[in-house]
């Protein structure tokens, strides 16, 4: 297995995932159980980071080929597909505390230095698939990576918003491998016409962030 696979995929590497829950932390809040953490993380993993895999699978292929205006479009695509202004900060900040990161450990990578000094935007999943270009992934690697990325960004947090712990979390993602599997297939084999880029659906999720946004005291950004 590629090492820059395993970084990317390692909740180690100072990409800001931490600070976030996926929006569980707001289903929390609302009534969620440990007990439905594995159906909540398959509703996210298909509403939501499916159609940002393919986002980012996009993305590395513009990068592959040095062209920034289509990095630059795909920018505007990402934002239009996130109707929550709360969700579409955190991708921003998220896509670039990655490509700061990024920038340190692939300095020579031309594409990634010129979307990091270009893009005003920044969306996550369209930094990610900058970044995994630089880092020499193909495209499902890249699907792989990012879909597993963002099921660990909710597993973790679980251990720190339920009485659950981490052998338990590590369970669901195990539960959860074959998904990840489909989706990360869909999306290497999808096409990247921005305009036939599908857009997620997840409206609890999304409604859920605008008040989560005005909480105090909460433990994570989103």
């Amino acid at each position: 297995m590629p090492v820059p696979l395993l970084l990317l995929t390692d909740g180690r590497f100072p990409a800001g995932g931490y600070a976030h829950s996926g929006g569980l932390e707001a289903a929390v809040e609302a009534g969620l159980a440990a007990d439905g953490v594995p159906l909540y993380l398959a509703g996210r993993l298909r509403g939501v980071a499916a159609a940002e895999s393919r986002l980012a699978v996009a993305a590395a292929r513009a990068a592959r080929a040095g062209a920034l205006d289509a990095l630059l479009r795909l920018d505007a695509e990402g934002l239009a597909r996130c109707p929550s202004p709360p969700l579409r900060t955190a991708a921003s900040r998220l896509g670039a505390q990655l490509l700061r990161s990024a920038a340190v450990v692939w300095p020579a990578d031309e594409t990634l230095a010129d979307y990091r000094r270009e893009s005003a935007a920044t969306p996550r999943p369209v930094a990610f698939g900058v970044v995994a270009a630089a880092a020499g992934l193909d495209d499902r690697q890249l699907a792989e990576a990012y879909l597993y990325e963002d099921a660990t960004t909710v597993t973790a947090a679980a251990v720190r918003l339920l009485p659950v712990d981490s052998a338990l979390t590590a369970r669901w993602l195990v539960e959860a491998a074959p998904l990840l599997e489909t989706l990360a297939d869909e999306a290497a084999e999808s096409g990247d016409d921005p305009r036939l880029l599908p857009a997620g659906f997840a409206p609890s999720l999304e409604l859920r962030s605008l008040a989560h946004a005005r909480r105090e005291g909460r433990l994570f950004a989103s």
